[in-house]
């Protein structure tokens, strides 16, 4: 009394849909996942705009938290010359790609401007970013790699 496979591929077909189906997430908690990470990385961009780079280092992925001290992060963001635009210009979402309900690459443009101090290692000039969030802890965390541009 089981699926028996020798009917075609139309009850094996159905199978394997129901198996992919069973392990989907509903559009609601794709909606909520995307609206998170989007929020969580516009909370990241807004610390880097007034220059908190202890909590941007907080708020990083565990694995790239591993390659470099909290004072050693510090010291790079502060050397970058550049920071994020204030407001409404910080952050345009472009897209939010629900890849698993752990991971959710948010894609936007992202404002720039010269923090005055020293010489930008990159333009600081608005541009396109996909920034990789992934659920950690209980809180959506960002790759800290994507942050500093010559890592």
């Amino acid at each position: 009394m089981g699926w028996s496979f020798t009917r075609g591929s139309r009850g094996c077909s159905c199978v394997l849909l129901l198996l992919v189906l069973v392990g989907a997430a509903s559009p609601q908690e794709v909606e909520q996942a995307t609206a998170e990470a989007t929020a969580a990385l516009v909370q990241v961009l807004k610390l880097w705009n007034v220059e908190d780079y202890g909590a941007v280092y907080d708020r990083g992925t565990t694995t790239t938290k591993r390659l470099f001290t909290r004072e050693d992060f510090i010291g790079r963001m502060r050397g970058l010359g550049c920071k994020t635009t204030c407001c409404w210009t910080t952050f345009e979402l472009h897209s939010a790609d629900h890849q698993s309900p752990r991971l959710v690459v948010v894609t936007g443009k992202v404002g720039f401007e010269w923090t005055g101090r020293t010489v930008p290692r990159f333009q600081c000039s608005p541009r396109v970013q996909s920034f990789s969030m992934t659920r950690e802890e209980e809180a959506w965390r960002i790759d800290l790699t994507l942050i500093l541009p010559f890592f």
